[in-house]
């Protein structure tokens, strides 16, 4: 998968992106609000996404994708587009360092998630989730026209708020 804006490309993560990702995982917001995925070193880095990238390529086309800034050619974030066993439509999801924050980058990338996940999936709708306290991304996820729809355990760590876009 290979997606492109005016500043942004979006292709498939690569075991090569561990070092941005072992950074991305350790922020603290990524933590607080995503997950903490334990990672203790780069190479610890290293094998969980071989393992995520494995996984990737038995989903057709979904999974976790590298954000890439252009004009320095390196990572800034990530994009998802998972479909989740207990729910019907694919969800998106993105996180980004905390100096790519605030730029619209998550913006711009999310919107050519949504644009890729419509095209080659015929989805009728896209989910999206954040907890609660997480008010920095119901605001983003409301600037790209998604609806709030309600509370739900899906990750089994308490409700999440969910969202829908509909196309």
């Amino acid at each position: 998968m290979y997606l492109e804006s005016k500043r942004l490309i979006i292709r498939e993560a690569k075991v090569s992106d561990a070092p941005f990702y072992f950074e991305l995982f350790n922020d603290p917001d990524w933590i607080k609000f995503i997950s903490d995925k334990n990672l203790k070193s780069i190479k610890e880095t290293e094998i969980y996404l071989k393992d995520i990238l494995f996984k990737n390529l038995q989903l057709g086309g979904l999974g976790f994708f590298s954000v890439i800034f252009k004009e320095t050619n390196k990572p800034i974030g990530t994009s998802t587009a998972l479909q989740r066993d207990k729910l019907e439509f694919i969800d998106i999801g993105y996180g980004f360092l905390p100096e790519a924050r605030g730029k619209g980058y998550a913006i711009e990338a999310t919107k050519l998630i949504i644009e890729y996940v419509r095209n080659k999936f015929e989805q009728e709708k896209v989910l999206a989730f954040t907890m609660p306290e997480n008010k920095a991304s119901q605001k983003l996820l409301k600037k790209l026209g998604f609806t709030y729809v309600g509370l739900r355990n899906i990750f089994g760590n308490g409700k999440d708020n969910v969202y829908e876009y509909t196309f």
